[in-house]
């Protein structure tokens, strides 16, 4: 009979509850309607993985999860064999899987007291892993430490006190394994040499970050990784009184090689069972032999470091968070330097704008140029990608598009310029979409170059509408496509009251949990409907109210692209903006 044990749960409730998988297909999820066993948590999903049964042996299999599927700490990627004490882990569950039928019974094993194993007998994560029947294994328990120390003699129990003592008072790792070393040579004094051991989970390597020797030695700082991989592997303590006679042949081989004759290797781990690394202990000397009693100590010892190395840890993620937040707040007020930080001052014209980003720095950028002749250029552009990356090459974009503008005859010569300079630069894979725009407020003209960007938009005071000033087909190659192209200009009149409108594709992009893009149909709905009730809208009441739109449609659903949005249309030919520029 095959079953699963709940060894953990969020609420520690119904911990050691057994499930027999009497079926051929059983289910595991949030929905107590569709699931067989249901997992009550709101990180689990409403049908999360299932296990099936075939030819003899279990299969798990993940069912597009948000969260994923582990066995053993490690997700799964489509149907997985299930072996007799394997671990499975969904979310803040975690299970065992036991069958019966290849349970290997380990008559030879010595066994240690029941109060030092982290589970019985019956849920051992690793009952199929002999290591030799020399060898003594124990899994972490924190409860231990306690109730073993009441039976040590004082000279031990002083050096565990003092080594908690010293883990209570720091979190800089760096000060407090060596201090560990020392002590550990002080109680154990047959040992010859101690090793504290990381793994650095981002190459899975081993990283002996603590070596010390009783005496000068040759191959002294050389450890067996065959044990530290056993112990890390199986998160059991080892131990080998008499290693020249251990029985497994690999051990026999490491331990041989590096001389050892007796050995204890005890594994760090978190709370939830996440390998930190091992302390381990050696003697080369056949008359100094380790034993029980001396593995009880020295997992006493790791269930200390264990918190403490997890704790620090803790801190140091929260230190580095801390540091990345200070970071990213300096990028955001560098960006918000480069867009501009008031309005134009263009008699009988009134200017909107509205920039956020989708993390904290962002690619969309947006600028007033105001020229010598009276005239004034409006950009919008669209940095291909989001994030840090995309926001360095909006900085290099704002100075050489501004150089341009004010060094070029036309706008169009100006953006077949900034091409030319950001192809030298060899930007790879990214470009620039971008939208140009010189108004001349004497003839209420606009002349614009659209380098690949969305096509900008007219509201019509008179007829209450929106037009687009291009169709699909219409507009140039982004900046940075195509070496030497040249780029065309275009014109349009502003009637009185009519406003000009350009954004970023952030606002098609909107979404709320469903995937439904706010797209373009709304962009037009949200503005005609609006003048329907309401009247003629100015190019403030038009920004505010695409924006206001976009934001009740996502319904705090995160932003899936930057947002730029900038409007300026004809009032009151006495008119001047005077009100600062931008929102973020």
């Amino acid at each position: 009979m095959a079953y699963l044990i709940l060894l953990k749960s969020p609420d520690g409730t119904n911990q050691g509850e057994r499930v027999n998988l009497a079926q051929d297909l059983v289910v595991l999820g949030r929905s107590p309607e569709e699931c067989d066993i249901v997992l009550p948590l709101n990180a689990v999903s409403r049908k999360h993985a299932q296990i099936s049964y075939e030819s003899g042996t279990h299969h798990i299999e993940d069912l597009n999860s948000r969260n994923k599927t582990f066995v053993n700490n490690k997700q799964i990627a489509g149907r997985t064999p299930l072996k007799d004490g394997d671990g499975v882990k969904i979310c803040d569950f975690l299970y065992c899987y036991r069958d019966e039928s290849k349970q290997v019974v380990k008559s030879n094993l010595l066994e240690l007291p029941k109060d030092l194993r982290k589970f019985d007998e019956s849920t051992d994560l690793n009952a199929n892993e002999d290591f030799s029947s020399t060898t003594v294994e124990a899994t972490l328990n924190r409860g231990l430490a306690s109730n073993f120390l009441e039976t040590q003699p004082s000279e031990k129990l002083r050096a565990i006190l003092h080594i908690s003592a010293a883990l209570s008072k720091t979190l800089d790792i760096k000060l407090l394994l060596p201090q560990i070393a020392d002590e550990l040579f002080a109680i154990f004094r047959q040992a010859d040499r101690c090793f504290i051991i990381q793994l650095d989970e981002t190459n899975n390597q081993l990283i002996p970050v603590v070596m010390k020797t009783r005496r000068p030695m040759p191959g002294g700082d050389r450890f067996s990784r065959t044990i530290v991989r056993k112990c890390l592997e199986s998160l059991q303590s080892y131990l080998s009184e008499d290693a020249s006679s251990d029985a497994n042949v690999g051990l026999a081989q490491s331990i041989a090689e590096f001389r050892i004759r007796s050995v204890m290797c005890v594994p760090l781990a978190t709370q939830d069972g996440q390998p930190l690394g091992v302390i381990q202990l050696d003697s080369q000397d056949r008359t100094k032999k380790f034993n029980q009693e001396d593995l009880k100590l020295l997992v006493c010892v790791a269930n200390q470091a264990s918190v403490s190395l997890e704790n620090a840890r803790l801190h140091e993620s929260l230190v580095k968070q801390q540091k990345l937040e200070e970071e990213n707040k300096a990028a955001t007020k560098v960006q918000r330097g480069f867009l501009p930080q008031k309005f134009p001052k263009l008699l009988g014209y009134t200017f909107y704008a509205h920039y956020l980003a989708a993390r904290t720095v962002g690619g969309d950028y947006y600028d007033f140029i105001e020229l010598n002749d009276g005239r004034v250029a409006v950009l919008l552009g669209d940095v291909s990608g989001k994030g840090v990356p995309a926001a360095l090459l909006m900085a290099r974009l704002s100075g050489e598009a501004r150089v341009c503008i004010l060094t070029q005859k036309t706008v169009g010569q100006a953006i077949t310029k900034l091409n030319e300079q950001l192809m030298q630069a060899n930007l790879e894979d990214r470009y620039v979409t971008l939208a140009a725009v010189v108004i001349d407020a004497e003839k209420n003209e606009i002349t614009m170059v659209n380098a690949g960007h969305l096509s900008p938009w007219i509201y019509r005071h008179a007829e209450q509408k929106l037009e687009k000033c291009f169709d699909k087909d219409t507009g140039d190659f982004p900046i940075g496509w195509v070496p030497g192209f040249e780029y065309s200009e275009h014109k349009f009149v502003l009637g009185e009251g009519d406003s000009f409108i350009m954004f970023t594709d952030g606002i098609e992009d909107a979404q709320p949990a469903n995937g439904v893009r706010f797209g373009t149909e709304r962009v037009q709905s949200t503005i005609e409907q609006t003048t329907v009730t309401a009247g003629p809208l100015t190019a403030k009441d038009i920004g505010t109210l695409l924006i206001k739109a976009v934001q009740t449609h996502a319904a705090g659903h995160p932003q899936f692209d930057d947002i730029a949005l900038v409007c300026f249309g004809r009032v009151d030919k006495d008119y001047v903006t005077t009100a600062s520029s931008t929102k973020y």
